[in-house]
């Protein structure tokens, strides 16, 4: 199965292509389709027996989406037929990112080792479709960056915000301008997002320092952008999130009658009308003071109805991290802002309390019909990037394609995306890691095996619970030596919960070992096990570890 998951598909048959196989592609676009072909390890030749033609065309059955009432040109047709000794692909597509996404699907199906004959249409629901990197912590490096950009493109997403919190001319030094070195930096990465079809905001953070009535403090702020646009940015973020509600210049409560909201709607609208001037097709999002809620609060209500209704307006739902998204909550805010909520997730960041916490679970609790009523969804990650891969695989998946998204298939596509040829092994550890805001369901293999276990205990079949748990043991072990052998920068990221899960599994060990042998000795080994458990702050399947080793020493009379 392809991820994201297809629109439309009619398959008659498939072609089975051989890892020799050359590939010929002719048309629009040509260049990017031979480099990503080859960059994923296909050979290109002019005489190939697989040949590619690809096209624009700007009609509407290739630029309208029916579900969502809107012009795109990212939709894109494929049709397949082997005919006189070749396999004759067709594309067509809306727009250059259409073309890109159809590239994409073709490297999924030639790396799957077949080609489906017959004919696909494609698009996207949610017309915005990213992740922002807008956490507190270490920031992530710039090969971080440039993978999960490469990876997130690959599989349908197509905006990234940059506002690391903790990277001081984000935030701190918001005023000074980035050292060459920092910039350049800046510059091949948004090259390189333009190259992958992603649209690149660079945000800024003001609001701790800035004067909002000073022409001095917005000449630094507007500057600042313009050395941004020079690398190539054309989108931007104004955050006027996580500062005092209260304004702190007395040259700022006599401009604007002491309401922070004021202020903001000031400097939003003198910004966007000098960026706008400076370059028509500039893009603003404004993260707001407060950006959570019902919607219509008094600060979002006047700061949305007082700014263009082309400037996007953030929002996180309810609460800072919520556990749904709704259409309904949707439409309330628009009614209330006149702005289409452009939704920044807190799922799977997990920053601030949430720091022992590992969010490796999927996207849930938002509505499949979000997209008609939201700009678009952007998912803020944790400082763990090779982590976050595995929930922002899911994600892209749901905002692809929210009405057929399957959380479980695609978590698990994800987990063998992300691990290769570790990926049964690591989903037993991943089962642990499914607690976040969103309210799933911790280790649910786990939670089988030990009702399971419970209910053969009760009945006195001890032997059989043993066996329950002996089998369950064999998969964890082996999912554990996998983990503690390996050097790669996910296991280095999970390596504070992988200790636990050490500890997890002598637990399971010593409650075997107490059904099958009912030791006094293994009774305080399991106890001492189980105190040095629940002393570990990371958290885990805390509950269902220690309702088992209790349940097994009280029907042991242990």
């Amino acid at each position: 199965m392809i991820f994201p998951i297809v629109q439309q598909s009619k398959a008659t048959g498939s072609y089975a292509v051989g890892p020799n196989d050359a590939i010929c592609v002719r048309g629009a676009m040509e260049e990017m389709f031979i480099s990503r072909l080859r960059s994923a390890g296909h050979s290109c030749a002019s005489d190939a027996k697989i040949k590619i033609e690809t096209r624009i065309k700007n009609n509407r059955s290739h630029t309208y989406v029916e579900e969502s009432r809107r012009v795109t040109d990212e939709k894109y047709f494929i049709s397949s037929s082997f005919a006189g000794g070749s396999l004759w692909i067709k594309i067509s597509a809306g727009g250059k990112r259409g073309l890109y996404h159809a590239c994409s699907n073709i490297i999924k199906q030639l790396s799957a080792g077949e080609i489906a004959i017959g004919e696909m249409c494609d698009y996207p629901l949610f017309a915005t479709r990213g992740y922002i990197e807008g956490f507190y912590g270490n920031p992530w490096n710039t090969q971080e960056r440039a993978d999960m950009l490469r990876l997130m493109a690959f599989h349908g997403m197509n905006t990234y915000y940059y506002a690391p919190k903790d990277d001081p001319y984000h935030r701190e030094k918001w005023d000074e301008l980035y050292p060459a070195d920092e910039l350049a930096a800046l510059k091949r990465l948004i090259d390189l997002a333009d190259r992958n079809c992603v649209s690149f905001f660079y945000c800024i953070a003001p609001g701790l320092g800035i004067k909002y009535s000073s022409d001095e403090n917005y000449e630094k702020l507007l500057n600042k952008l313009l050395t941004l646009y020079d690398a190539g940015a054309r989108g931007f973020g104004l955050l006027l999130d996580d500062i005092p509600s209260e304004l702190y210049y007395e040259e700022d409560k006599e401009a604007f009658d002491g309401e922070a909201v004021n202020a903001h709607i000031y400097l939003t609208n003198r910004l966007y009308s000098d960026l706008k001037k400076l370059d028509p097709t500039v893009t603003l999002t404004l993260c707001p003071l407060e950006y959570h809620g019902k919607g219509d609060e008094y600060y979002i209500s006047k700061l949305g109805q007082n700014i263009p209704a082309s400037v996007r307006l953030f929002w996180t739902g309810k609460n800072i991290c919520s556990q749904e998204l709704t259409e309904r909550e949707a439409m309330f805010f628009s009614e209330s802002t006149m702005h289409r909520p452009l939704y920044w997730d807190n799922f799977p960041v997990n920053d601030a309390e949430m720091y022992n916490e590992m969010h490796l679970g999927f996207i849930t609790g938002r509505d499949r019909g979000l997209y008609r009523y939201s700009a678009g969804l952007i998912s803020n990650c944790m400082e763990y990037c090779e982590s976050s891969k595995i929930p922002l695989l899911t994600i892209a998946d749901y905002l692809w394609n929210p009405e057929k998204y399957d959380e479980e298939a695609s978590w698990e596509y994800a987990i063998r995306t992300v691990t290769g040829e570790d990926a049964d092994k690591f989903i037993w550890f991943a089962d642990y890691m499914l607690t976040s805001c969103l309210k799933v369901e911790n280790s649910p293999r786990l939670n089988a095996v030990l009702e399971r276990v419970e209910t053969l205990s009760r009945a006195g079949d001890f032997a059989g619970a043993a066996a329950e748990l002996r089998a369950y043991i064999i998969c964890a072990q082996q999912c554990l030596n996998m983990m503690q052998r390996k050097d790669e920068k996910l296991y280095k990221e999970v390596k504070r919960w992988t200790r636990k899960f050490k500890v997890a599994i002598d637990i399971l060990i010593l409650c075997a070992e107490l059904i099958e042998t009912q030791s006094a000795e293994k009774a305080l080994m399991l106890r001492d096990s189980l105190a040095e458990y629940l002393s570990m702050p990371e958290t885990f399947a805390d509950f269902s570890l220690r309702d088992t080793a209790e349940t097994t020493l009280r029907l042991l009379n242990m």
